[in-house]
């Protein structure tokens, strides 16, 4: 094992052009760049410093789904995209696991991660296998992680309504459009109120950002796969329109009038907002559909 180990240290060294040896960490092993940061996934624990208010970027094999510890649920946003996990931690927090799974590859990722004020650590983190790393020590002119327009605009979108200002940056190729912003039908069921509040344009595909309000008295936990408890909300089957991606800022909405009973719905898709959904206005007739899930 340890042969083999050394071997891939040696692969992903060649590829990254780095004349240094290889520091080897208690819990992961890491390769440090100026820009990102790489972990050769070992069936290890993968430690992740986050600084406070500071969004880390972490790649993936493929795409993925993850599960937030209850502690955690107000400590971070996580926004996870096309093999790509976004976290942002909105306080310090110690040390917590976070599981992460490729949903392709079924491969279950172990994340340890902690937030602090002064932690100082690259934007980016790629999570590699030991096939990936060969595969990339032959081939240095591939690319990492391809640049998927889906990702970029969900992340822009993203940064644009929630980041701190000094964070903000500008994309040359990404121009904002004007979207109506009043309610319309669609999620289907009545429970919940959908408002377009900002949209853009990009690489021949277009991302509009929703808030979504819970109607209820009750809190309700939004997912993308079957309902699994009472008061959950299958997005697969209730949101209307045709979209390449739809991606949620976080998962719960407290009852109508806490502080958390919004989140934000980014869909990407080919056509504009009105293309997409067929919907002129909140008055548009479209039959409600009370079923649940």
């Amino acid at each position: 094992m340890n042969f083999l180990l050394y071997w891939m240290k040696r692969l992903l060294l060649g590829f990254l052009g780095v004349m240094i040896a290889v520091p080897v960490m208690a819990e992961s092993n890491v390769v440090k760049s100026v820009t990102a940061e790489r972990v050769l996934w070992d069936k290890r624990p993968i430690v992740v410093h986050i600084q406070r208010d500071h969004e880390r970027i972490i790649h993936f094999p493929d795409d993925v789904r993850y599960w937030l510890p209850d502690q955690l649920q107000r400590k971070v946003t996580v926004l996870a995209a096309n093999g790509v996990l976004y976290i942002r931690a909105l306080e310090p927090f110690s040390r917590t696991r976070i599981r992460v799974q490729g949903l392709q590859s079924q491969q279950v990722y172990l994340l340890d991660v902690m937030a602090d004020e002064s932690a100082s650590v690259a934007d980016e983190l790629i999570v590699m296998m030991a096939d990936t790393v060969i595969n990339q020590a032959k081939d240095k002119t591939q690319q990492w992680v391809g640049q998927d327009w889906r990702v970029r605009l969900s992340r822009y979108a993203a940064q644009q309504l929630y980041a701190p200002e000094r964070l903000l940056k500008g994309d040359s190729a990404i121009k904002r459009i004007s979207v109506a912003s009043q309610a319309i039908p669609l999620i289907r069921g009545g429970v919940i109120e959908a408002v377009p509040i900002a949209s853009w344009q990009g690489g021949g595909l277009t991302v509009t950002a929703v808030r979504l309000q819970n109607k209820q008295t009750h809190s309700l936990v939004l997912q993308f796969t079957p309902a699994s408890e009472g008061n959950s909300v299958n997005l697969n089957k209730r949101l209307r329109g045709r979209w390449l991606t739809a991606t949620l800022q976080h998962k719960w909405l407290g009852a109508l009038g806490k502080k958390d009973d919004t989140t934000t719905l980014y869909l990407v898709s080919a056509q504009s907002l009105v293309e997409s959904t067929g919907f002129i206005n909140s008055n548009v007739g479209l039959e409600e559909d009370n079923s649940d899930g």
